[in-house]
């Protein structure tokens, strides 16, 4: 991005470059003319503006050198110099003083909008400074009211913002685009995708008029990717919940058999919900994802949980269990809230050591129920425990074997701020690492 907008303000140094000399020879020309037509009000212009052509075109001729960069801004203070000197010579002789000073105002915003093209907050309003006292000494000296002079100070000061509004918000958007594009090439895994973020990004720079409907159709894009790639994920996943569905009526009701077919029905229902949370992900991020809220039991939500991840809990030796009083009540879209424990309880089993601990929990306080899950695996250091519920954030384990790719935490994070809670790492006596879930009342 930094390469990016030094090549920017390096070309349109050069577009600045070429406005001060044609301007200036334009002035010079003209001014030279009525000069010698009789016009004595005109004569301190030639000797001036012949030496800034010579300038100008220095410039303009060293418009591609790194140090442009630096002559751009240099430039400015000496256009304003150029003007009050034109000017303030100009004045005693005009027979129109208030005239020629007005007139100063037009070639002082000219000047602010010159140095826009520098890309440089500091540098315009720098500019919009100078050229406000060399504006209100003028008018002064032509004995204009104080009134007028404060009214193009202002004119001057909003010159200034407008012209650096454009090329900030243009820096603006180049950013965000950028941050979309990246979060699209990493969920696609596509060098189609990242090649085509590479070139709406130049063309982004380049014409600042289609921004918001590339924007929109960027996420389009994003958006209908994720609809093929969860079509083309559950149309053999429900041929596969069908078998087992049939296999569960074929076989006998006890045995390994029976047990093995409830397990991969769990696990065939455990992939849907993460399916699901790939197509939530962006409906919770822009709000368009309304939690349907109604009472149900805590303990519950939480068994069925445990089911689900029973098999992962013996393949671990892990002991999982559920702590939960009975009859206690949750307000709240139970299909989501059971994604945010499994996802959290996904979370522990991976992380709490052979043999070791996951218990889900549910509780109620003053002005909130809420949905814990604990493990007594490796602790998560402060400094962590915020950034971890951050899109595309990994743990060490999960970057070093590559498993996840850092949407479940952020997906229990948007789920429950959608209920109007949050999540978060608490310390709990006895448990190394708790995530509870804090509902509303």
């Amino acid at each position: 991005m930094t390469r990016a907008v030094d090549a920017q303000r390096r070309s349109v140094l050069g577009a600045g470059a070429a406005v001060r000399l044609v301007g200036a020879a334009l002035f010079l020309a003209i001014s030279t003319v009525l000069w010698l037509s009789g016009g004595e009000d005109w004569a301190p212009y030639p000797a001036l503006l012949g030496p800034y052509v010579a300038v100008a075109a220095a410039l303009f001729a060293l418009r591609r050198r790194p140090v442009a960069r630096w002559l751009g801004v240099v430039q400015s203070p000496v256009d304003v110099a150029l003007v009050y000197g034109l000017q303030h010579l100009a004045l005693p002789i005009s027979p129109f003083p208030a005239g020629v000073a007005g007139f100063s105002l037009g070639l002082f915003a000219l000047v602010v909008a010159l140095s826009g093209l520098t890309l440089r907050r500091s540098v315009v309003f720098g500019t919009a400074l100078l050229s406000a006292l060399a504006q209100g000494a003028l008018m002064r000296q032509a004995g204009v009211g104080w009134g007028a002079v404060v009214i193009a100070l202002v004119v001057l000061l909003m010159v200034a913002a407008v012209s650096h509004y454009g090329p900030g918000r243009l820096r603006m958007l180049a950013v965000a685009l950028s941050r979309a594009e990246v979060d699209r090439a990493l969920e696609a895994r596509r060098f189609q995708d990242v090649e085509e973020a590479r070139r709406t990004i130049e063309r982004m720079l380049r014409d600042a008029q289609a921004k918001n409907d590339e924007l929109q159709a960027l996420q389009a894009d994003k958006e209908q990717l994720t609809q093929f790639l969860v079509h083309d994920l559950r149309s053999p996943l429900s041929a596969l919940t069908m078998t087992l569905s049939w296999m569960e009526q074929e076989v006998p009701s006890t045995g390994v058999l029976r047990e093995s077919v409830h397990t991969g029905l769990a696990v065939t229902a455990r992939l849907d919900r993460m399916i699901s949370d790939l197509m939530d992900v962006p409906r919770l991020e822009q709000g368009r994802l309304e939690p349907r809220k109604v009472p149900f039991v805590a303990a519950n939500l939480l068994n069925e949980v445990r089911r689900s991840l029973d098999g992962v809990a013996r393949a671990r030796r892990l002991t999982l269990d559920v702590a939960a009083p009975a009859g206690l009540e949750v307000v709240g879209d139970s299909e989501l809230l059971v994604r945010v424990v499994e996802n959290l309880a996904n979370n522990a089993l991976r992380y709490a050591p052979t043999g070791g601990r996951v218990r889900l929990e549910a509780g109620q306080d003053a002005d909130c129920r809420w949905l814990a899950v604990r493990n007594d695996g490796p602790p998560i250091p402060p400094e962590t425990r915020t950034r971890i519920f951050d899109k595309y954030i990994q743990g060490d384990a999960e970057k070093d074997s590559r498993r996840g790719y850092g949407l479940g935490l952020y997906f229990s994070r948007l789920a429950a701020e959608a209920h109007g809670g949050r999540v978060a790492v608490e310390d709990t006596p006895g448990w190394s690492t708790s995530f509870v879930v804090r509902l509303p009342v």
